[in-house]
């Protein structure tokens, strides 16, 4: 693109091209009469050249499609947000495993109790009692099998005025050790381990939902991209079409004074201009939208600095013909889309509630086994008869009654079986029918989604053959559009066509430039969308 401030200094050029097109400038048309516009009308149109205004207070910053993206992906908020998703996730997940970690447990107590006698083996009128209890407890769910084991360590310090007792202060410590395990319900899967394996699945879920987002922004930017070229093409467009109407006007006028015109007639080539101008003037205010639309799919907040600069979208739309393989698109948009990985990551988890439902119809039938040793220590009275003067045998305290648990003379075995079932209409036998249902509809919904997909994929395939056609269409058209401007131009310098027919024709040419222009761009987005509806970048392809 040659800029119009630029050209002031190359009418000798402009005169050559004037030539060279067939063209002859009115008769008392000068060489330095002639407008720069008139050199700009014949310097060959090509997409991709234009500038964009220079707005008041920004600098020109020049960006690839490449870099807009790359930009977008660091900068972009809702890219930001969503990349906090897997991070959240993986605290769910945490969550969930956290269950099985071992939970420890502590209780210290007083307690002080005096009764008043009711027989005279009370050991008294009145008994006082005091006890100090100081428990300790660790239980472990464990992950496979639906196990669970416990450690129980309780101990008690008890003191009293009875006079029967034996041991006065009086320790009592015993050690227990349990096990639980489910033999029909909860064995297989239970809810708890259920709830980790989904959040393991929900967690490759939200990456997929997270490549699903980059993949839509890529494609929302590469589409602001080329709408925000299109536009500065537009203005490109519309200011050569300008310069054409000023052009003319200045030709008739010079004509006017000649008196080869009647003022009249200047009617129509004034209102082409102001046509001209409003058209301008619409494709600039329509730049500024797609642009500020553009900046905010790649600006990091309201602050950043690209709001203060003017992009320009230095890369040029190719135009290539591709072969468009319909039937091997959908194989690979079935295989790599997002949405259906992650439906059918959503099928697994409703596969894994059904197998959950299943295991709770069962009986249940827990299998406990425990094994605990229990000491006792303090000092150690005998007495002259019941209820006689204590008297001091042995000495002890604490320490004995863990002696007592070490030497493992007091174990106690037990083995139980628990059996559970409950009479006529179960909840866990309406929630198993519930997750067949969910199942089959889950099922339905990734058939619909695959169709979805085989659908637009075989639109997107469509549309880029279509558009290249319509492309070459309007390309034909343009070049049709040009040949007719030059031919009118030539004719109306020998009286052969009139101002309506001129600015008719370069009105044509207006419009067809501006279709070869959406023909491109919308070629350009339609392969662009073709490869988005395949999932190509999900795999890096």
């Amino acid at each position: 693109m040659i800029d119009t401030s630029s050209i002031s200094g190359t009418r000798t050029l402009g005169l050559v091209l004037l030539a060279a097109a067939g063209l002859t400038l009115p008769h008392g048309l000068s060489a330095q009469d002639a407008d720069a516009d008139t050199i700009l009308q014949h310097i060959p149109y090509e997409v991709g050249t234009a500038q964009p205004p220079i707005e008041p207070g920004t600098t020109l910053t020049s960006m690839t499609v490449d870099q807009a993206i790359d930009r977008a992906l660091e900068s972009n908020l809702d890219l930001q947000s969503a990349r906090l998703s897997p991070e959240i996730q993986a605290y769910s997940l945490g969550a969930a495993e956290a269950a099985f970690n071992p939970t420890f447990n502590a209780t210290f107590g007083h307690n002080s109790s005096t009764n008043q006698s009711t027989s005279q083996l009370d050991g008294g009128q009145q008994i006082t009692t005091d006890r100090n209890t100081f428990n300790f407890s660790l239980s472990q769910p464990m992950p496979w099998y639906g196990g669970q084991l416990s450690a129980n360590f309780n101990n008690a310090r008890t003191s009293t005025d009875n006079i029967f007792a034996t041991r006065n202060p009086n320790y009592n410590s015993t050690l227990n050790f349990s096990y639980t395990q489910p033999l029909l319900a909860g064995r297989r899967i239970d809810n708890q381990r259920n709830q980790v394996r989904t959040q393991q699945v929900q967690r490759q879920i939200v990456d997929v939902q997270l490549q699903g987002q980059i993949d839509n922004i890529t494609a929302q930017v590469r589409v602001a991209y080329w709408n925000l070229r299109s536009q500065i093409e537009q203005i490109e467009i519309q200011r050569r079409n300008l310069a054409q109407a000023e052009q003319l006007l200045a030709n008739n006028r010079i004509r006017v004074e000649q008196g080869t015109m009647v003022p009249m007639e200047l009617a129509q080539a004034e209102a082409q201009v102001a046509s001209a101008e409003q058209a301008l003037l619409n494709a600039e205010i329509q730049w500024r939208n797609q642009e500020r639309n553009f900046k905010q799919l790649i600006a990091g907040g309201s602050d950043d600095p690209i709001f203060q600069a003017t992009i320009n979208p230095v890369d040029r739309p190719e135009v290539v013909e591709r072969d468009v393989d319909i039937e091997a698109a959908v194989a690979r948009a079935l295989q790599n889309r997002p949405e259906v990985l992650q439906q059918s990551m959503q099928r697994q988890i409703s596969e894994m509630n059904l197998e959950v439902s299943r295991d709770n119809v069962r009986p249940d039938l827990n299998l406990s086994a425990s094994y605990s040793l229990q000491g006792v220590g303090g000092d150690l009275f005998e007495r002259d008869g019941l209820g006689g003067t204590p008297e001091l045998v042995q000495a002890g305290g604490y320490g004995d009654a863990l002696s007592s648990i070490g030497s493992l003379d007091t174990p106690t075995f037990n083995v139980s079986l628990n059996f559970s079932y409950p009479l006529g209409t179960r909840a866990s036998e309406l929630n198993l029918e519930q997750a067949r249902l969910q199942l089959r509809q889950t099922d339905m919904a990734l058939a619909a989604q695959e169709l979805a997909i085989s659908t637009e994929v075989t639109n997107a395939g469509m549309a880029v053959s279509n558009t290249f056609l319509q492309l070459e269409a309007a390309r034909r058209s343009r070049e049709a559009a040009e040949r007719s401007v030059e031919a009118e131009l030539t004719r109306f310098q020998v009286g052969a066509s009139t101002n309506f027919q001129v600015a008719t024709a370069q009105d044509n040419l207006t419009q067809m430039r501006l279709s070869e222009l959406q023909a491109i761009i919308n070629h350009v987005n339609a392969i662009a969308e073709f490869e988005r509806v395949q999932g190509l970048g999900w795999n890096d392809l």
